[in-house]
């Protein structure tokens, strides 16, 4: 069974120098990095490290991949996730005005994703005019806040005193992230063991991501046809917000990988991974009692089937 994908997210207002920093983590070789855009313009990858390229893909010649983010979020997870064992780590770049928790909390939501620590890129020779904009200035400052780490760009042209004053206001907003002026090609592995354990992505410490999903694992020991399980799971609305996980349908010798993502469920005749679980589902709503009534009926399915 693989490992979970370990995921970071890089956020930062626009201009902050998130573009500098994807580039240059995508000419790193010390790993395989998947990085998420919204579009492929806003990376600038030189022609000669192009090995391939589809509509939602460039593959590169040292083993990272950028991906389009398009279409639903939890359907680029999907395209993310299909390209696991070609890479080792996720990097989801958020738009200029997104605020990272609630990102984060949807790659909490998605089973096979790690979600590691948040990045926030500050430009510091303008941090202090972006924090003072009554229009944008929450924006920065919460970006800043649900960071477990925070990129200072433009360290080489920037003069010493616009980066003092930057790292003093990062670190009044946020005294627990750590600080980075300079790239090299082991940043991310650095990153990695200071916060991957530790992360307040990982923690969900209260305040910095604040926790919008609950999750539930629900056995299903006597599975119904397709149809009734269709009308089973998706009998709930939107309140249902992700459903994964392989199960054994009666009369088939195959297992199915079952996902319900936008409202729409589907079934996948595939190999089943070594040591996974079988007819368990992973439930994810922002709605625990949704949760519970699903669980519920499921139980009382099984009930059905076994006095049938």
């Amino acid at each position: 069974m693989d490992a979970a994908l370990p995921v970071n997210l890089l956020c930062g207002y626009l201009g902050a120098g998130k573009t500098t920093l994807l580039n240059r983590l995508l000419e790193q070789d010390d790993q395989r990095i998947l990085v998420m855009v919204n579009d492929f313009g806003d990376i600038a990858v030189d022609a000669t490290m192009i090995a391939g390229r589809s509509a939602e893909t460039i593959q590169l010649s040292n083993g990272c991949i950028c991906c389009s983010m398009g279409g639903g979020l939890f359907e680029a997870f999907e395209r993310a996730l299909a390209l696991r064992e070609h890479v080792d780590r996720l990097v989801i770049e958020a738009s200029g005005v997104a605020e990272p928790d609630r990102l984060a909390n949807f790659a909490r939501a998605e089973p096979d994703l790690d979600c590691r620590a948040v990045i926030a890129v500050v430009d510091p020779p303008s941090l202090a005019d972006r924090l003072a904009d009554p229009k944008i200035g929450k924006v920065v400052e919460r970006q800043i806040a649900g960071a477990d780490a925070v990129f200072l760009s433009r360290a080489d042209v920037a003069d010493a005193a616009a980066m003092r004053q930057a790292a003093r206001l990062v670190g009044g907003i946020n005294p627990l992230a750590s600080q980075h002026q300079h790239l090299d090609g082991g940043f991310l592995t650095a990153l990695a063991a200071r916060h991957d354990a530790n992360s307040l992505s990982a923690m969900g410490a209260p305040g910095n991501h604040q926790q919008l999903f609950a999750s539930r694992t629900i056995a299903v020991d006597a599975v119904p046809n397709a149809h009734d399980l269709t009308a089973l799971l998706t009998g709930h609305g939107g309140a249902i917000h992700r459903l994964k996980g392989y199960v054994q349908l009666p009369g088939l010798t195959q297992v199915h990988l079952l996902q319900l993502a936008g409202g729409v469920l589907s079934l996948e005749p595939v190999d089943a991974p070594e040591g996974i679980a079988i007819n368990q589902l992973v439930a994810i709503s922002p709605d625990a009692g949704a949760l519970a009534t699903l669980a519920a009926e499921v139980a009382a399915s099984h009930d059905i089937q076994r006095r049938s």
